[in-house]
């Protein structure tokens, strides 16, 4: 499933309107651990803005709205804000469980991980008492 939302920043200056706005790839942007203040160079490149002109000094004023939100960034979304940090969360979880459950699959014999009751809780509490490196009691 592809994360992703159309970012935008519409502002004026020197009496015309800009629109700038692209569509950015949240899985790679977070992977990346980019901040929110690294959209606006993006943006600037996706819409020929230079960055070292006043269109670009008003453009990094303005704030982004987002919008358009795909795979998990919906849950993440609310009145044109992102949840970032949330959603960076969230995506980390999900690949977590992605591999906790190719190893499970690799090693157990199973349809579907609900067809195993428990299964998802116990890998995530291994994987959580690993990060923890908890010792056996």
């Amino acid at each position: 499933m592809k994360n992703r939302v159309r970012v935008r920043a519409p502002f004026s200056f020197r009496g015309r309107t800009y629109q700038p706005e692209l569509v950015l790839d949240l899985d790679r942007f977070l992977t990346e651990e980019r901040t929110p203040s690294e959209i606006y160079p993006l943006l600037a490149a996706a819409n020929g803005i230079d960055p070292y002109s006043y269109e670009y000094e008003v453009l990094e004023v303005t704030p982004l709205e987002f919008d358009r939100p795909e795979g998990l960034a919906r849950a993440y979304l609310e009145e044109g804000r992102l949840d970032l940090e949330g959603l960076r969360e969230a995506l980390l979880r999900e690949r977590r469980r992605q591999k906790l459950l190719e190893i499970a699959r690799r090693h157990l014999r199973f349809e579907s991980p609900e067809t195993v009751p428990g299964l998802l809780e116990a890998l995530e509490e291994a994987w959580q008492a690993g990060a923890r490196n908890d010792s056996p009691s």
